[in-house]
């Protein structure tokens, strides 16, 4: 959807007699029925209103857009955003990505019960405005199914057609990206079926029993391809920093140094790497994200 005006958004509660304001840049959406569920949105304006704001659409507020001559009103989950502020002097900017559903454990004595019997997992993929290639890639990384890039075409077109990946309505004036919905993470039946029928098949593969003529399920195929995979996927992807193979650069032992004389200790292994690869990346794009578990270095890398 196109728009080339700020969307001014608002939000007011009678009981509390509130009423708050700011201006968007970036909106993106999901219907369900009647309801727009809002999945994200970067908006701007007085810090105060800004923080404001920020706190009432992760409770759970309903906020209403102009966008055009119409106004919209979108939905809020609540506690189900990932939230970042921002501040220069008078002016501040938030951004809310929606989460991920988390995934549910299975109680005590169901431990044989099928991974296909838990509810399904509902994840939000961002990438940008029309790159196939990276929303493969983001797919790749919200399923538990190891995926090769020969099985792109196939894995999209078959998810979209039955419905389990469905983009959403993204408004944006400075970004050219995209949003889709993938209501439930476990693409195992459509690449099973996909191997039983030959739609998508192991590059290389042999024609022999004791090769793919064999493989029906993706246990199978792991259990044959599982090496052959996890090599291509070593050769696709090559981290920016390997710790074990190349050193520090001179700027982040200082940072190390200054910490520890500041602070009283050093940063972990897994910080430094983190910080060294921040680093690098920030030196080709201008921008990184962090994407790890605690201990990982996200707090003190960012600070």
């Amino acid at each position: 959807m196109s728009q080339s005006k700020l969307i001014p958004i608002s939000y007011y509660n009678p009981s509390q007699e509130t009423r708050l304001s700011a201006y968007a840049d970036t909106i993106i959406y999901e219907e369900e029925g009647t309801k727009l569920m809002l999945r994200a949105i970067r908006f701007g304006g007085y810090p105060e209103m800004v923080q404001a704001m920020s706190d009432a659409i992760y409770a759970g507020a309903t906020i209403e857009a102009m966008i055009g001559e119409n106004p919209y009103h979108f939905s809020a989950e609540v506690k189900r955003y990932e939230r970042q502020l921002s501040r220069d002097g008078v002016y501040a900017e938030a951004t809310l990505l929606a989460k991920d559903d988390e995934q549910s454990e299975q109680k005590e004595g169901d431990e044989n019960q099928q991974e296909q019997t838990l509810p399904p997992v509902k994840c939000i993929i961002f990438c940008p405005a029309g790159d196939r290639d990276r929303l493969f890639e983001e797919l790749d990384r919200k399923t538990d199914v190891p995926l090769i890039p020969d099985f792109r075409d196939y894995v999209l077109s078959e998810l979209e057609s039955c419905g389990q990946l469905k983009k959403l309505v993204t408004i944006s004036l400075r970004e050219k990206i995209e949003a889709w919905v993938l209501k439930d993470n476990n693409i195992v039946p459509i690449v099973e079926k996909g191997l039983k029928t030959g739609a998508i098949a192991i590059p290389g593969e042999v024609k022999n029993t004791q090769g793919f003529d064999e493989v029906r399920t993706v246990t199978n195929y792991l259990t044959t391809f599982g090496v052959t995979v996890a090599e291509r996927i070593r050769n696709q992807f090559k981290p920016l920093y390997e710790p074990d193979k190349e050193p520090l650069s001179p700027e982040i032992l200082r940072i190390n140094d200054y910490i520890r004389e500041h602070a009283g200790y050093p940063l972990y292994d897994a910080q430094l790497a983190v910080a060294e690869s921040v680093k690098r990346q920030l030196g080709k794009d201008k921008c990184a994200f962090i994407v790890a578990e605690c201990g990982s270095g996200k707090s003190v890398t960012r600070s």
